[in-house]
């Protein structure tokens, strides 16, 4: 009998000398891991400061825009309602498509830009009938259309989907601007020298589209990385930017995206009480905790929006994501031609283009 206890001990001695190693392995795994996270923090905040604080791009063309139009979605707030205010100022007749339409928003640019000729047109971007009523109106009373800048989006959407089946973010930041610029090509076309110009996102560049993505695939990414929508969108931005490049080179119409910056908006605070899971909220708070360090005003985060649509020196510069310390870096994917391709002829069954909109 006493031998039998003796063993016992030593097997028992034995087991807790191994749940010790282990503890002591997975606290070493832990100080790893926290060090990284810290490490990686510590360099994301390093180039954010940089590129906000000392890189940022200021557009110092005088360019008169006195006779041309433009069209800016989201211009009632934000980065869009500093483009608005910087193009009124040159002369610019200036229609803005926004959810919010608000008298004040027009009678306050009217007044710091001595310009009358603002407008504001109801578009619901979360719906492709309310995109097409808002181009169909803009087909019949414009003659023609100078600068197109698509600028509107959105953070981070409930779960439900909109009346077109399709997740919010991705409908209201890529499919829809998609769809708009479809619409509004005959118009660019009348002004000669047409400019498009789309608002991305240096996030392009963790987007989690692959490039053995099929024609039949969806472009949304799953249910439980719905914050991932939003780099989705901005690294599609810049697929079907350079594409509208190349198809609408011959008839002299630019098309460009860019990078703003961290500005000093309300797309990611709005997006908080849509948040669901952990993964959500880490992400946001992470965002938060970048714009409170290195965000920019919105004024400045314009300025790469104005030297592409305005600036003589980017008069024919066409297919560039434009941004700080950006001149020609694009993520990864943007040079396959296939997975763009596949990319492109999806988005265009999605918005259902019909057969006269398709652009050969």
């Amino acid at each position: 009998m006493l031998v039998l206890k003796v063993k016992f001990r030593r097997v028992t001695c034995k087991h807790l000398e191994n749940i010790q190693f282990i503890i002591r392995l997975l606290i070493m795994l832990g100080y790893f891991i926290l060090a990284t996270v810290v490490i990686f923090i510590i360099v994301c905040l390093t180039l954010l400061i940089i590129t906000t604080r000392f890189g940022h791009l200021k557009c110092e063309s005088y360019e008169c825009l006195i006779g041309k139009t433009a069209v800016v979605t989201g211009g009632s707030s934000g980065i869009g309602y500093q483009i608005v205010l910087s193009l009124a100022s040159r002369g610019c007749k200036v229609i803005i498509i926004d959810r919010i339409v608000d008298e004040s928003i027009k009678n306050s640019i009217v007044e710091e830009t001595d310009n009358p000729n603002i407008s504001l047109e109801y578009a619901d971007l979360a719906s492709f009938k309310s995109v097409r009523r808002v181009a169909q109106k803009l087909n019949k009373t414009e003659e023609k259309l100078d600068i197109l800048i698509n600028n509107a989006g959105i953070g981070l959407s409930k779960g439900e989907l909109t009346e077109d089946g399709l997740q919010p973010t991705m409908q209201i930041n890529y499919y829809s601007h998609f769809l708009l610029t479809h619409l509004l090509i005959d118009l660019l076309k009348k002004s000669g020298k047409g400019k498009i110009v789309f608002t991305s996102s240096l996030l392009s560049f963790v987007h989690m589209l692959l490039p053995s993505l099929s024609k039949q695939d969806n472009l949304d990414p799953p249910n439980w990385l719905d914050w991932l929508a939003y780099t989705n969108t901005k690294f599609l931005t810049i697929v079907a930017s350079d594409i509208f490049a190349e198809k609408l080179k011959k008839f002299n119409i630019t098309c460009n995206t860019y990078h703003p910056s961290v500005a000093n908006t309300t797309i990611f605070s709005k997006s908080e009480k849509n948040l669901e899971n952990i993964l959500d909220w880490s992400f946001f708070q992470f965002l938060k905790f970048l714009v409170f360090v290195g965000a920019i005003h919105p004024k400045l985060a314009c300025q790469p929006a104005l030297l592409l649509s305005v600036s003589k020196e980017y008069e024919k510069v066409t297919g560039i994501f434009y941004g700080n310390f950006l001149p020609k870096l694009k993520p990864r994917g943007c040079g396959n031609k296939k997975f763009c391709k596949n990319i492109w002829e999806i988005s265009e069954n999605i918005v259902k283009l019909e057969p006269e909109e398709i652009l050969q």
